[in-house]
C-alpha cells in the first residue's frame, strides 16, 4: 500500500489508533527502527518528538543490516506497530508475515516505511494494509501489475526462457485466483483514503502529436457541414479525429490474432525487469518525509523539528544521496518554512520588544523618561542564506578549510604542488596574508572576513570556481554563534563512523570482547549509534559525571566558534572527528592516484583498501600496489583488532565521490575513458571485504542509477564463495578475503557478455 503526500497523516492517525487501542485494553508501542545515517536519525527524533507529544510509547532501535533486523523483531514484545526509518522499500517485506509459524511478525502489525532507496518493491505497494508506504511521488513508472509479486520470482535478466514456459500456466492460474481479493482490498483503501493505486489508460488519441496532420481531410469531409459559428466548428473537428481513430484501432484490434497465456506472461516479466534492473536511486530524505508529516498535522510550528529536517536534506546532499535540481527544490520548500517561522522583518522584531519597567511592575522610566529595551532572544533562530564550500571553516582556518574542501581541492587540484601554488595565488590576489589565512577564522581580523565573499565573487571565476557556494541552513546557537546543518551532518557522521575512546569503553562490550578478534560489531554500532544521535539533540542538557560537571560539547550554546573542541562524545567531538576523517579520506585518495592503486577494466575500475598484512598479501596476488593506509606491523592479532574506516559504506562513499571529482576536473577519466567505481575495503575483524559499486556521473552535481545491485547478484551466483547481502543498499556486497579477487574478475566476465 502506498501513501501520497497529501495522505500522509493517515498513515500516522492508524499509527495512534494501532498503540492506544489494544485488544487487551492496555495501550501498545510502536517499535522505530532507525538506520545509522544522519538522515534516518533526523527522522527518528521528529517521529520520537510527535509520538511523545500524542503520549503513545515507543522504543527506539538501531538497524543498519536485515540480519539485525530480523534480531530486533524476534526480541520485542507488545508492539503494535513497526516504521522503517531510510531502509527497507527496496526489499519484499511482506515475507515478514508470510510463515504462520516462523513469522516475524503477525498479521495484525502494520509496517510503515519512511526510506530514500528507489525503486520500491512492488510487493509492498501491492500488499493490501500489512506495508504502508510513505511515498514522496518521484517514482511515477510503476507497473500496474498487483498480483505474485512476493518476489518468488526472479527479475534478472540472466533466466532462461525455459523455465519461464515452465512457469507460465502455474503464474497465470494463480493471477487470475489473486485478482479478486486483491481489488477488494484496494477498493477498501480507496473508500478510506481515496487514492488509486492503479493509474487509469490513458488514450492515445489524446496525444497531441497525430492532430497537425488531419486538418485538410478532416475539411473536405462530408460530415463536416458549414457554420457561422468558429468556435463550434473548431470543437467538432477533435472530436471526429477521436471518434475515426478510435475506430480504426478497435479495427485492427480485432484482426489482430488474442495473444495467449505464455506471450502474456513472458510480457509482463519483462515490465518486471524492466522495473528492477533500471538501477537503484534515491528520492526524497525521510526528514523531509517527516517534517513534512509534522507539518500536515500540528507540528509545523516546531523549530527543532525545521532543523533536523534541514540537517537531513543537507546530509542526504553531502553523500550523493540528492542531486544538484532535487536539493535545490527541496531547499526552497524548507526556505519557506523558515520564513514563515522566523521572519526576517523589522516590524517584527520592533513588535516583540519588551521593556524592563514593564517586568519590574515599574511603568517609569529613567530621568528623561527613556526605558530599557529587551528584545527576544535569537536563540534557535534558524537562517538560510549561501555558504562556503570549505570544510569546518567555523572551526578551523581558512587555509586549512580550502586545502581540505572537496570542491576546492579537487577544483584547483591542491594535492599537487601546481595547485598549491593555485591556491596561494587566489588568497594574494584577494589580498588575504597567508598568516591571516593560517590563524583561526574566529579570530582573524573583521575586515577581512567581512570582505571574504566580496573578494572571492571578483576572483573565483579566473580560477574556475563558479560555485564555490551553496544554498545551507544556519540556527543560531549563542551570541554571534552559528551552527551550519553541513557542520553538524559531518559531525555526527564521524560519530557514526569512527571508533571513540567513549564507544570502546562502553558497558556494552566487555573486556573478552575487546580482546577478541571478532569483536562484536553490532555492540559497537549501537554505542556509536546513541553518541551520535545525542549529538544530534540541539538541547541536550549537561552531563554530570563522577567528578563534576561534564559538557563536552553536548549542549550548542556552549560550542562558540572558535572553542576548543575537546572531549570524547557531543558535536565538538564530532567536529574533531570530521577533521581527521576527511584528511584521511584525501590522503587516502591522493596515495592511490599516486601508486597506480586504481585498476582500469574494460567495464569499470576497481581499488583495494587494506590495512593488515593479511590485505596486503591479498593486493600482491593480484598484482596490485597497496595503498598508504595498509599497516604492515608485524602484529597481526593487534591489527585485527583494529577497525578498518573505510570498511563503513558512508566512509566508503565519500572516498569514492572525491576520487571521482578529482578525476573529473583533471580530464583523465573524461570521454571514452569514463568507468564506474568498484572499491573494495576490508574488514580486519570478520576477514572479508566490503566491495562497493559507484557510477560515475559525467557532470558534477548530477546523479546516475546504480545498476551494480543486480551485477553483483548475478555474479554471486555464477560462482562459488562466501557472499553476504546484508546491506540495505544494492550496490553493497561483503565477499570473503580468499574470494574477493575471483568476483571482481568474475563481475568483470559477466559484464562484458551483456
Amino acid at each position: 500500500m502506498i501513501l501520497n503526500l497529501d495522505h500522509w497523516h493517515f498513515g500516522y492517525e492508524q499509527i495512534l489508533n494501532d498503540c492506544r487501542a489494544g485488544e487487551d485494553g492496555a495501550p501498545k508501542t510502536a517499535l522505530l527502527l532507525c538506520n545509522a545515517d544522519v538522515d534516518a536519525m533526523a527522522s527518528a527524533r521528529i517521529l520520537s518528538f510527535m509520538l511523545r507529544s500524542d503520549g503513545v510509547n515507543y522504543q527506539l532501535l538501531p538497524c543498519t543490516n536485515y540480519t539485525l533486523l530480523e534480531k530486533n523483531l524476534r526480541n520485542v514484545q507488545d508492539i503494535a506497530a513497526v516504521v522503517l526509518l531510510n531502509f527497507g522499500a527496496a526489499r519484499n517485506l511482506t515475507r515478514l508475515f508470510n510463515d504462520e509459524e516462523s513469522a516475524l511478525l503477525p498479521h495484525t502489525i502494520k509496517v510503515y516505511v519512511l526510506d530514500c532507496r528507489k525503486p520500491v518493491h512492488l510487493a509492498n505497494i501491492y500488499a493490501g494494509e500489512n506495508v504502508v508506504v510513505f511515498m514522496d511521488g518521484i517514482q511515477k513508472d510503476l507497473p500496474s501489475d498487483g498480483d505474485n509479486l512476493s518476489g518468488g520470482e526472479s527479475t534478472s535478466s540472466s533466466e532462461d526462457d525455459g523455465s519461464e514456459e515452465e512457469d507460465g500456466s502455474d503464474d497465470s492460474d494463480s493471477d487470475s485466483s489473486d485478482d479478486d481479493d486483491e481489488l477488494e482490498e484496494e477498493a477498501d483503501f480507496d473508500d478510506v483514503v481515496g487514492l488509486k493505486s492503479k493509474a487509469p489508460p490513458q488514450d492515445p488519441a489524446y496525444d497531441g502529436g497525430d492532430e497537425s496532420g488531419e486538418d485538410d481531410e478532416e475539411g473536405d469531409g462530408p460530415e463536416q457541414q458549414e457554420t457561422n459559428d468558429a468556435e463550434e466548428e473548431d470543437s467538432e473537428e477533435p472530436s471526429n479525429k477521436r471518434r475515426r481513430i478510435d475506430n480504426e484501432e478497435e479495427a485492427a484490434t480485432e484482426d489482430a490474432p488474442p495473444l495467449d497465456l505464455r506471450e502474456l506472461h513472458r510480457q509482463r516479466r519483462d515490465r518486471l525487469r524492466n522495473y528492477y534492473s533500471s538501477g537503484s536511486f534515491y528520492g526524497s530524505p525521510a526528514a523531509y518525509i517527516a517534517y513534512r508529516l509534522a507539518a500536515q498535522l500540528r507540528f509545523g510550528d516546531q523549530g527543532d523539528l525545521l532543523w533536523l529536517a534541514c540537517v537531513g536534506v543537507t546530509d542526504a546532499y553531502l553523500h550523493a544521496r540528492l542531486d544538484f535540481a532535487g536539493y535545490t527544490q527541496l531547499t526552497q520548500s524548507l526556505k519557506e518554512y523558515c520564513f514563515r517561522l522566523f521572519p526576517n522583518d523589522m516590524y517584527e522584531r520592533v513588535s516583540n520588544t519588551v521593556y524592563a519597567e514593564d517586568l519590574a511592575g515599574t511603568g517609569g522610566g529613567g530621568a528623561n523618561g527613556e526605558r530599557t529595551k529587551i528584545t527576544f532572544s535569537d536563540n534557535g533562530r534558524i537562517v538560510s542564506q549561501n555558504d562556503y564550500r570549505f570544510f569546518l571553516l567555523r572551526y578551523s582556518s581558512l587555509l586549512e578549510s580550502m586545502i581540505n574542501s572537496d570542491y576546492i581541492s579537487t577544483k584547483l587540484q591542491v594535492s599537487t604542488k601546481h595547485g598549491m601554488q593555485k591556491l596561494q595565488e587566489l588568497l594574494a590576489k584577494m589580498g588575504f596574508p597567508l598568516d591571516e589565512c593560517r590563524q583561526p577564522f574566529a579570530f582573524m581580523k573583521p575586515g577581512l572576513k567581512r570582505r571574504l565573499q566580496e573578494k572571492l565573487s571578483e576572483n573565483a571565476q579566473d580560477y574556475n570556481l563558479g560555485t564555490w557556494e551553496f544554498t545551507s541552513f544556519f540556527r543560531v546557537t549563542g551570541f554571534k554563534s552559528l551552527l551550519s546543518a553541513s557542520d553538524t551532518s559531518h559531525a555526527v557522521t564521524a560519530l557514526l563512523e569512527c571508533e571513540t575512546p567513549a564507544t570502546v569503553a562502553s558497558e556494552g562490550v566487555t573486556e573478552e570482547d575487546k580482546n577478541s578478534n571478532a569483536m562484536d560489531e553490532d555492540k559497537i554500532m549501537i554505542e556509536s549509534f546513541n553518541i551520535a544521535y545525542d549529538a544530534l539533540n540541539s538541547n541536550t542538557a549537561p552531563v554530570v559525571g563522577l567528578n563534576g560537571l561534564i559538557v563536552e560539547g553536548r549542549d550548542t550554546s556552549s560550542l562558540v566558534n572558535g572553542s576548543s573542541l575537546s572531549g570524547n562524545t557531543g558535536l565538538a567531538a564530532g567536529l574533531r572527528l570530521a577533521m581527521s576523517l576527511q584528511k584521511t579520506i584525501i590522503n587516502t585518495a591522493v596515495s592511490l592516484v599516486d601508486r597506480e592503486a586504481i585498476t582500469r577494466l574494460r567495464h569499470f575500475r576497481y581499488a583495494y583498501l587494506t590495512c593488515t598484512s593479511a590485505g596486503e598479501n591479498q593486493t600482491a596476488r593480484s598484482n596490485l600496489i597497496r595503498t598508504s593506509t595498509s599497516n604492515t606491523s608485524a602484529d597481526d592479532d593487534t591489527a585485527n583488532n583494529k577497525s578498518h574506516v573505510f570498511a563503513k559504506p558512508l566512509a566508503l562513499s565519500r572516498l569514492a565521490q572525491y576520487l571521482m571529482d578529482m578525476h573529473r576536473e583533471n580530464g583523465k577519466w573524461a570521454g571514452a575513458k569514463s568507468r564506474p567505481l568498484v572499491l573494495m575495503a576490508e574488514k580486519p575483524r570478520t576477514g572479508t571485504y566490503l566491495v562497493v559499486g559507484y557510477e560515475y556521473p559525467e557532470r558534477s552535481g548530477t546523479f546516475i542509477k546504480n545498476k551494480f545491485g543486480n551485477n553483483f547478484e548475478l555474479t554471486a551466483k555464477s560462482m562459488n564463495g562466501t557472499f553476504k547481502f546484508d546491506s540495505f543498499d544494492s550496490n553493497v556486497v561483503e565477499v570473503g578475503g580468499d574470494d574477493v579477487q575471483r568476483f571482481i574478475e568474475q563481475l568483470h566476465y559477466l559484464m562484458d557478455s551483456i
